[in-house]
């Protein structure tokens, strides 16, 4: 990390005792399960094709083949940036570092408070789908009350329970939360490859053309821009393997899970891409929406289907939250480090060695803010507009993730024509275009209301909120420079030290090498 904790940082025991290193647990495997749970792949099926549907028509194979593009070269731009610095922090502190600490700390916030937005806005989530899945499975109601209709409070009562228990183990260890997930994506991948794979053979709502998969079947470069933007978003999480780099046991780890996570993600999602295409006419994959996957699961196998594939959404939200869970901790921890944020936050277990008071604020502050939600409509709308609105922040710290590579690796490129292309040409060009696809979801979103109105599907709320995000971490991040005057807004501010022994083997690193 950049910058040492401060001398009298607590963590669970003295000062003197608190460990000063994360555990180094994990293996390939291990990072492909938590960034897999990160991007959600079957919720995203299960809502997202919907979407990409009523945007592009059959053009959602492309989309995502054409948004994958910009992303491997995100992708490469963080192996390259975890190769010089592997750090928990990620875009935070390489962007602090090549391009400025105010940049840097922006990056740092956003990832933090998009994070605590999305849990407040999965929590209830996730309490709705576990009734839905109940429901599916027999259980019409309890004590009086429709679980298929349930009022909000009965769904975020039960999101909180979940949360609880999600929140206990990602505290008991990084290594523990990967294979409890690595169960729950097993299921996921059984239930979609089954689901998908009886669509694609069985469905008669289209014949398969291999002009699905091109970009002359977008009917407008608007259209294609915006496919692409919306696939790019339902790509958002990979880099979770990153969030963990100081937890595994071999320096190459995060690299390898960054990339095989991409790897089986765009497979699925083409698969699906093309099941649901073959499976249900345009006007059915919208008229469905997150429903999608259910009706599918319901035309393969009835009832049975239908409860299935319930469950397994159920499984991608909880697998999700608890992936953010962790991920946001390690953000929080090494923003702690810097002195941007209070030391608690770097506190660190004595026996489980996680960030625990890190996970507990986390989960404590998106559960209130969920809990409030259900009573101030307003609040729900913040909630709902940032997820919906996410997409512009996503684009802005890939784009000055792929700048910091540039500037980082600029000065030796220059002798290297390879390196050139890899560290500079490569990051940027892939920037940009992610740049450019949010300041069209911009420019789409305003122009698509007449008029601001505080709502969740008021196109110009939707554009604002993002930018209140970023304007609200203006007075945060002066206060961590002069009010807390933190080492990390010093550029030539030392990084944490990495340990000196050599990485061991990850014992459960069972995942093909790349």
């Amino acid at each position: 990390m950049p910058g040492h904790p401060p001398p009298s940082s607590p963590a669970s025991g003295t000062p003197s005792q608190a460990p000063t290193e994360l555990p180094r647990v994990l293996g390939v495997l291990d990072g492909v399960v938590l960034s897999l749970s990160n991007i959600s792949p079957t919720f995203s099926i299960g809502v997202g094709l919907g979407i990409i549907g009523a945007s592009v028509g059959v053009g959602i194979p492309a989309a995502f083949l054409l948004g994958l593009l910009p992303i491997l070269g995100i992708a490469l731009a963080y192996t390259k940036l975890n190769q010089r610095e592997a750090n928990c922090g990620t875009a935070y502190v390489w962007v602090g570092k090549a391009v400025g600490p105010m940049p840097g700390y922006m990056i740092g916030w956003v990832t933090v408070v998009t994070q605590v937005l999305f849990l407040s806005y999965a929590i209830p989530l996730m309490g709705q789908y576990t009734l839905l899945a109940a429901d599916s499975m027999g259980l019409d109601q309890v004590a009086g009350v429709s679980l298929a209709d349930a009022p909000a409070l009965a769904s975020i009562a039960v999101g909180l329970v979940l949360t609880v228990g999600l929140t206990a183990l990602a505290i008991l260890g990084v290594d523990v939360a990967a294979r409890f997930q690595l169960v729950l994506i097993s299921l996921e991948f059984v239930v979609l490859l089954a689901v998908c794979g009886w669509a694609v053979v069985a469905g008669r709502a289209a014949d398969f053309d291999l002009s699905w998969f091109s970009p002359t079947v977008f009917s407008s470069p608007s259209v294609m821009a915006m496919g692409i933007l919306l696939a790019v978003f339902m790509y958002w999480g990979w880099e979770t393997a990153f969030s963990v780099t100081e937890e595994n046991a071999d320096a190459r780890t995060s690299a390898r899970a960054g990339m095989w996570s991409l790897a089986a993600v765009a497979g699925l999602f083409l698969l699906a891409a093309v099941a649901f295409q073959r499976a249900l006419t345009p006007e059915e994959l919208v008229a469905n929406g997150e429903r999608g996957l259910p009706h599918i699961g319901e035309m393969a196998a009835g009832g049975f289907g239908r409860a299935v594939t319930t469950v397994v959404l159920l499984c991608s939200i909880i697998a999700c939250v608890q992936s953010v869970l962790i991920g946001s901790a390690r953000q929080t921890l090494a923003m702690s480090r810097d002195g941007v944020l209070g030391a608690g936050w770097a506190a660190v277990h004595t026996r489980r060695r996680t960030p625990h008071l890190s996970t507990l604020r986390i989960a404590a502050l998106s559960a209130v803010l969920a809990l409030l939600s259900a009573g101030l409509g307003s609040l729900q709308d913040i909630i709902v507009g940032s997820v919906t609105s996410v997409g512009i922040l996503i684009s802005l710290y890939y784009a000055f993730a792929a700048l910091a590579c540039a500037i980082t690796f600029a000065p030796d490129a220059r002798r290297d024509p390879r390196m050139l292309v890899v560290t500079v040409l490569v990051p940027i060009v892939c920037g940009l275009a992610l740049l450019g696809l949010g300041c069209y979801m911009v420019y789409s979103l305003w122009t698509s209301s007449e008029h601001f109105a505080f709502a969740a599907d008021n196109g110009r709320f939707l554009t604002l909120v993002p930018v209140v995000i970023l304007v609200t971490g203006v007075p945060a991040a002066l206060w961590a420079k002069y009010g807390r005057r933190a080492p990390y807004f010093h550029r030539d501010r030392p990084s944490a030290p990495r340990p000196s022994k050599a990485p061991v083997p990850a014992e459960r690193d069972t995942a093909p090498t790349a």
